[in-house]
C-alpha cells in the first residue's frame, strides 16, 4: 500500500512542534478575563442588567397596517417595504414616547381579522415595558389611551369597527420572578456540583476543581459581556447559560482525557506536570479549534439573521463558546499543572524507575 507523506505545513505538526508553554503563561492568560469580569461587576453595581419583559413584565400591541383602503381613508402600509415598515415604527415610537415608554421588540405579522372582513392582513406586533411601579389598573388605562392614540396616528377614525385595527393582546406578567431566578440559580449550582462529582470520579478531584473554576469563568465572562453590550435579559438568557455549561465542559473533558492518557503512558514519569499539560493541549488543539469553529459559525449565523428573541438567546451562547474554548485551552491545563499531585501509581512507577537505575549502577 502506498504511504502518503505528511505535509510539513500540517496544522497538527505545527502545533506539536510549537514550543509555546501554556502553563508558564497562565498568569498572562488570566489578565483579560479578570479585566472583563471586573468591568462587568462595576456595571452590575452601577447600572445593572438590561432586563427584558420576562423579568419586568410589559404589554403587547398589534397594529394592522394595510386596512386603510378597505375600512377608512387611512394610508395603506406594506410591511414588506422597508420605508413603510420604518414609518410604522416611527409612528408607534412617537405614541409610546408621549407616555414615557419605548418599544423593546418589533415583529411583523399576518392575520385574518373576521370582525373587519379583512383577510391576510399585514401588521406589526410591538412589545413594550410598562411604567415602573404602575398598578394593573394604571397599566390598563394607559394601554387604552395608547390604543386610541395609535388609531388616530394611523388615520383610523376610532369607531367601533376601525379601532379593532389596533389590537391589544394585554399585558405580560413577569414570569422570571425572584422565585424563578432563585430556582435557576439552585439548578446551576446543582449542575456544577454534579459536574464536579462526574469529573472527579472519571479523572481525579484536581481535574474536577479546575473544570468548575473554568465553568465559573465562562459564565462570568458571558454575564459581563451581556452587561457591557447592554443585551436584553429575558428567560432565554437562563437557557443560554445552561447551554453554555453543557458545551464548555466538552473541550475541557477532551483535554483532561488526554492528560490522563499521557500521565498513564509512562512517557512522562520524570517530567513535571506542566510538560504533560502542554503536550495534551497541543495534541487536542486541532480538535478543539475545529469543534469550536463549526459551532461558532452555526450559532453566529443564527445571531446575525435571527429575529430579536432568537438573538437574545444566541449572542450569549456565542460569547460562551469563545469563553469556553479560551478557558479549556489556556486556563484549565495550567490550573491542573499547579494543583495536581501525582497519585500512588505514578509515584510507584517513579520510585521503581529510580531503584532500577540504582541497581544498574
Amino acid at each position: 500500500m502506498k504511504k502518503f507523506k505528511k505535509s510539513r505545513l500540517s496544522f497538527d505538526e505545527k502545533i506539536a512542534s510549537s514550543k509555546f508553554d501554556y502553563c508558564k503563561n497562565l498568569k498572562w492568560f488570566l489578565i483579560a478575563p479578570a479585566v472583563i469580569i471586573l468591568v462587568g461587576i462595576i456595571l452590575l453595581c452601577t447600572v445593572g442588567f438590561n432586563l427584558g419583559m420576562d423579568f419586568t413584565g410589559g404589554s403587547i400591541m398589534t397594529v394592522y397596517s394595510n386596512h386603510g383602503g378597505e375600512i377608512s381613508d387611512a394610508k395603506v402600509y406594506d410591511t414588506s417595504k422597508e420605508g413603510d415598515y420604518k414609518e410604522i415604527q416611527n409612528k408607534i415610537n412617537e405614541v409610546l414616547a408621549s407616555h414615557g415608554l419605548h418599544a423593546s421588540v418589533y415583529q411583523t405579522t399576518t392575520m385574518t381579522i373576521n370582525e373587519l372582513d379583512v383577510y391576510d392582513g399585514q401588521g406589526v406586533v410591538v412589545k413594550y415595558q410598562n411604567a415602573d411601579g404602575a398598578s394593573s389598573r394604571e397599566i390598563e388605562l394607559t394601554n387604552a389611551e395608547i390604543r386610541q392614540e395609535l388609531a388616530e396616528a394611523f388615520g383610523y377614525d376610532g369607531n367601533v369597527n376601525t379601532i379593532k385595527a389596533i389590537a391589544s393582546s394585554g399585558t405580560v406578567t413577569a414570569s422570571a420572578s425572584s422565585e424563578l431566578i432563585m430556582n435557576a440559580f439552585i439548578a446551576m449550582i446543582v449542575a456544577l456540583a454534579l459536574i464536579l462529582i462526574y469529573v472527579a470520579i472519571r479523572f481525579e478531584f484536581t481535574s474536577g476543581l479546575a473544570t468548575i473554576l473554568a465553568l465559573f469563568h465562562d459564565l462570568l465572562i458571558t454575564a459581563s459581556c451581556v452587561l457591557i453590550f447592554r443585551i436584553t435579559i429575558n428567560a432565554s438568557f437562563i437557557a443560554a447559560l445552561v447551554t453554555i455549561l453543557g458545551y464548555s465542559i466538552n473541550n475541557t473533558i477532551v483535554i483532561f482525557d488526554r492528560i490522563r492518557e499521557n500521565d498513564r503512558s509512562g512517557k512522562y514519569e520524570k517530567m513535571p506536570n506542566s510538560v504533560i499539560a502542554n503536550s495534551s493541549v497541543k495534541e487536542t488543539m486541532t480538535r478543539s479549534v475545529f469543534t469550536t469553529l463549526t459551532t461558532f459559525v452555526t450559532i453566529g449565523l443564527v445571531a446575525i439573521i435571527g429575529v430579536a428573541d432568537i438573538r437574545d438567546f444566541a449572542i450569549p451562547i456565542v460569547v460562551g463558546i469563545l469563553a469556553g474554548f479560551y478557558s479549556s485551552v489556556f486556563i484549565t491545563p495550567g490550573l491542573w499543572a499547579i494543583a495536581y499531585k501525582p497519585g500512588k501509581r505514578r509515584k510507584k512507577k517513579e520510585k521503581s524507575s529510580k531503584d532500577n537505575q540504582k541497581a544498574v549502577v
